[in-house]
Order: structure tokens, then sequence, then C-alpha cells
């Protein structure tokens, strides 16, 4: 069974399923995939040169439960379906979660049919991909080894942490498409000039910049936003322009790896990423 909940940029919220007073009965959806082709003189049929999807729109259709509050179900309806506010449409089926961003196409409408209060709302998402949870990935990370109570054996010592270093480390994209990420290096010690690595292709992310214990350098590489920061201020001065490609992660597997120019070993390294689905 499928809820569906709608939460717009202030935080308000409201469930469209038989567990809340605004019931949904159908929900459709749509996206066209605009195909770019060549005619060529005295050739049959057309040439393919390339193809992406449209905007996905989507309609939900609903009725609003009479109960004896209903002005005030109605009125916070309308306030919360508040087309200038940046949204978007959760989707739950079982133990499973997907969203994605929408805007309003227009105000909902409702009309009262007799014993019953309807709504329709339709939506538009801009990019047309439904996001799956975030996932991470640690390509470097110190582990603690100890808890107290702590007893250090006589002559023998302790040790207090392990790094998980592994150079290159597998990364399974689950979605239907590729799917951008966001990769932050966390300094242990002084480190020079950081990437992340795409070791299927060779294409890399490089960012010349002088760390020291505590730095944190983060690179957001989204499709519509790219950027770098270093301690948390916009840094994008810093990306290795030259060297650097912002690849995406590929459907099926992947192999990333990470490096510094000096002290490759005081990283810690971990990436994010959603994967993204044709359907909900």
């Amino acid at each position: 069974m499928e809820r569906f909940i709608y939460q717009n940029e202030m935080g308000n919220s409201i469930e469209f399923s038989i567990f809340s007073p605004y019931i949904c009965t159908k929900i459709t959806e749509n996206v066209s995939n605009s195909i770019v082709s060549t005619k060529h003189t005295n050739r049959d049929g057309e040439s393919f040169e390339s193809s992406a999807l449209d905007t996905r729109e989507i309609n939900l259709q609903g009725s609003i439960v009479v109960n004896g509050y209903e002005e005030a179900l109605e009125r916070n309806f309308v306030r919360i379906l508040n087309p200038k506010l940046r949204s978007k449409l959760i989707c739950k089926k079982g133990m499973g979660q997907k969203e994605i961003d929408v805007e309003l196409e227009s105000l909902p409408t409702i009309k009262r049919n007799g014993g019953t209060i309807d709504f329709n709302i339709a939506f538009v998402g801009l990019n047309p991909y439904w996001r799956g949870l975030d996932k991470i990935e640690y390509l470097a990370l110190l582990k603690k080894k100890f808890t107290f109570p702590i007893v250090i054996p006589k002559n023998k010592g302790i040790i207090f942490g392990v790094k998980k270093s592994i150079l290159e480390t597998e990364i399974q994209n689950i979605g239907d498409v590729s799917t951008g990420f966001r990769v932050v290096f966390r300094a242990r010690g002084e480190v020079q000039n950081v990437e992340v690595s795409n070791k299927f292709t060779n294409e890399k992310i490089k960012v010349n910049v002088s760390m020291q214990k505590g730095d944190t350098v983060e690179v957001i590489n989204y499709m519509n936003r790219k950027m770098v920061l270093f301690n948390g201020q916009k840094a994008f001065s810093k990306l290795d322009v030259q060297n650097s490609t912002f690849f995406s992660l590929l459907p099926g597997k992947n192999l990333l790896g990470y490096n510094a120019e000096k002290n490759a070993v005081n990283l810690d390294v971990i990436v994010y990423y959603s994967p993204l689905y044709l359907g909900r």
C-alpha cells in the first residue's frame, strides 16, 4: 500500500492515504522523452542523435473525510499546498521510500459533491527522477577500538583505532540511471591536494588545498549543483579545473578511489549519494 506525503519548505506536510483525512483515490504520472534526430537527403527515416526526459507530470486525486471538521481540513489543505513554496512529494511503500522535488502547477481544486469533498492536485517534477534514500560509503575512516573502562596490558600497549583505508572502493548504484554525489574529506593531520576518482573511466575531481587537522573539504556534485566548500566556506577557486571532471556514478558497479599529493593516510573520506529511479 502506497502512502504519499507532501512537504513544503516550511516543514508543513499533508499525508494522502487511508490513514489520513486526506484520502488518495488516484495518482497518475507522465514523462515524455524528447528525441533529437537528423534527416538525411535521399535516405529513409532519420538518424538518432540524442534523447532527454522532459519534466514529470503528477496528478493526485482524492477526497477529504467529512467528519465535522471539514472546514478546518480544507483551510489546512489550501494553506500547506502553497504554490509559492518549494516542496517535495514522498512515496512510502512497505519499508521503502522515494521522493521527488515538485512544484504546484496551480492552486489545488476543491469540489463539494453532495456528501463528499473531492480535490485535484497537479504537480510537476522539473527533475523527472524519483530519489531513493541517501546512501553513505566510507572510503577511509578511523574506527575506534576501545571503550571505557579500559585496561592497558603491561609491556603490550593498546590499539586505539584501526584505519579503514582502501584507496579503491566498489560502490553499487542500485538506481536506474546515473546519479551525482557529495564527497567529504576530513583531515586528521597535515594533507596536501585531495582528489576522488572513477577508476573505470579515469575521471577525477581534484581540489588544491593545504589541510591541517580538523579541516574539511566538501565537493557537491549534483546535476544542477556544483560546489566546493573548505571548512564550510565556498572555495570553488580551489578546484583544479584543468585536471577535474564532474563525473557521475553509473548504474551498477562503480570503482571509486581517493588520494592526496601528501599524507593521504591522514584522510577520512565519505561519499553520500541517492539512487535515481524512473518510477516510484
